[in-house]
């Protein structure tokens, strides 16, 4: 396997380290890796990682307010700021954002590869 753009795999529910049935941490390659990049990413509220503050999603600007209070886009705005920070995102192609007690984001974006990822975020 390639080991360009290579990652531990995290548990999307549990957000641990996975491991296989023999006990060793499962790697993910490619595609796979951006795609829970972005999925952690949205799952982690900027300023929560002390060694870089300026990752993660600025869920501070549209939580804890009215939607009439929010600028028309600003959810999506906030999401794509943080999508962005991976790299390989060329573009979001679908984006879809419930926010109430919790933001719900399903989403597609295209890579600079031509790939395709979508992911589904509970933050």
């Amino acid at each position: 396997m390639p080991s360009e753009n290579m990652s531990l795999k995290i548990d999307p529910d549990s957000r641990d380290l996975s491991f296989d049935n023999e006990g060793v941490m499962e790697q993910i390659y490619g595609d796979e890796t951006t795609c829970q990049s972005v999925r952690l990413t949205l799952q982690t509220w900027r300023g929560e990682i002390i060694l870089d503050t300026t990752h993660g999603t600025g869920y501070e600007r549209i939580l804890g307010k009215k939607p009439y209070e929010l600028p028309a886009d600003e959810a999506a705005e906030v999401i794509r700021e943080a999508i962005f920070q991976e790299r390989e995102v060329s573009h979001v192609d679908n984006l879809d954002i419930d926010i109430g007690k919790t933001v719900n984001i399903t989403l597609e974006a295209t890579l600079y590869s031509g790939n395709r990822i979508s992911t589904e975020v509970r933050a």
